[in-house]
């Protein structure tokens, strides 16, 4: 018989996204497992998504912050017996292991509450906080920001003990409808462009006169083109301003949803669209996964060789060299951006790399995604390879 497992990512949208290679690797190796996973209550119909998952378990983080709180003030044997009932609700058969791939407490300690044993970042319990193998050299690489070549869901893989799957399945969205005043995106012939106009991180998002004039840019040179503003209900201010900034002749292309979708809605919004542009940002990687092609616009700390798109013919464009420069966040802004170039891409023209930026496309191999210059013959990076012999533990049984 078969092991119940439980896959622990406590973290945002995009880190949840980034899972997905971890979750098909455990498929194609170890076909009879069962897959459970863990993940933010807000994020459960997106793991709902996610092919070979059988059941999602969503952790209230808010509710365990508020229970640490109260403990913390004055602990009472009452805190414990409803703790102990919110983990009995989870789960009452323990998982016979947890694989845990975050770093925070309340991950590790997850891990060991809900299985019996417990897998990925740390070694050990709760209380011994020795990072694994992978989880040192991925924290290495954040703080040090050496060169790198292995994509941070490959690394996932191999922190759970599995390499990288060999194919990838698109998520799939349920049967679903947008808002009525939005249903009509993507039903109309002509190209539909979607365009995230915000991002996670205050200094990864992209000026706002810089996106209009990237709208602008883009409907005037693609005709019958539409443009999709997708983001938060935070983000609606952001939105507004962008479209004060256009012209009032192609106000009527451009469909604005942002604080309008539910996470199911902008996965369905996403699919009427023909490509995706943004920052480094969930709903980026999230468009990849459904199986969109997307264009990023790496900046800040952003790096394309961690971070970039999975799968395959993804467009990345990496800040370089010049810009405004947090000296301790090591954050790059750069002072021109990219926006006669990405049309090109839109429109299928030779792409010019203007100063300061570098154009990357994205592929996969035996050892996982790999970024290599726009336009070259795809040439894997060498090092990889010796990374995973060094790093890669005998795969879990």
């Amino acid at each position: 018989m078969g092991k119940r497992v439980l896959l622990i990512q406590l973290a945002r949208l995009g880190d949840l996204v980034q899972t997905i290679p971890v979750i098909t690797a455990f498929k194609e190796a170890h076909g009879d497992w069962t897959v459970d996973l863990l993940c933010p209550a807000q994020l459960d119909k997106i793991g709902r998504m996610i092919p070979g998952i059988a059941a999602v378990v969503p952790w209230d983080g808010a509710a365990w912050n508020q229970r640490a709180r109260v403990a913390e003030r004055a602990f009472h044997p009452d805190a414990l017996v409803e703790a102990d009932a919110a983990l009995r609700a989870i789960v009452n058969d323990p998982y016979d292991c947890a694989f845990v791939l975050n770093q925070h407490p309340r991950a590790v300690l997850a891990g060991a509450l809900l299985a019996r044993e417990s897998i990925g970042a740390i070694v050990g319990g709760p209380l011994d906080r020795t990072l694994s193998p992978w989880a040192t050299y991925v924290r290495a690489i954040a703080s040090d920001r050496r060169e790198n070549r292995i994509h941070l869901a490959d690394a996932f893989c191999g922190m759970c003990g599995v390499s990288p799957p060999k194919l990838m399945r698109p998520m799939h969205v349920p049967v679903a409808s947008l808002p009525d005043e939005l249903n009509e995106i993507g039903r109309s012939e002509g190209r539909w462009i979607g365009l995230l106009v915000g991002a996670g991180e205050e200094d990864r998002l992209v000026p706002i006169t810089v996106l209009a004039c990237l709208i602008i840019a883009c409907l005037n040179t693609l005709p019958r083109s539409r443009l999709v503003l997708f983001g938060s209900k935070q983000e609606q201010e952001r939105a507004h301003a962008i479209q004060s900034l256009l012209p009032s002749s192609l106000l009527g292309r451009v469909w604005d949803t942002t604080g309008r979708l539910s996470l199911t809605e902008l996965a369905l919004g996403l699919t009427r669209c023909q490509v995706v542009i943004g920052a480094d940002t969930g709903p980026l990687h999230l468009a990849a996964a459904l199986g969109i092609n997307v264009i990023g616009w790496y900046f800040a700390r952003a790096r394309v060789h961690e971070t970039g798109p999975y799968g395959l013919h993804h467009w990345v464009w990496q800040a370089e060299g010049e810009g405004e420069s947090d000296s301790v966040s090591r954050s790059l802004r750069p002072k021109t951006w990219p926006i006669d170039e990405t049309i090109a891409i839109l429109a299928n023209k030779p792409v010019p790399v203007p100063p300061n930026w570098s154009v990357w496309e994205s592929h996969r191999d035996t050892w996982g995604a790999y970024y290599v210059p726009a336009g070259q013959e795809p040439t894997v990076p060498r090092q990889r390879e010796s990374i995973w012999r060094e790093l890669h533990p005998t795969p879990v049984g």
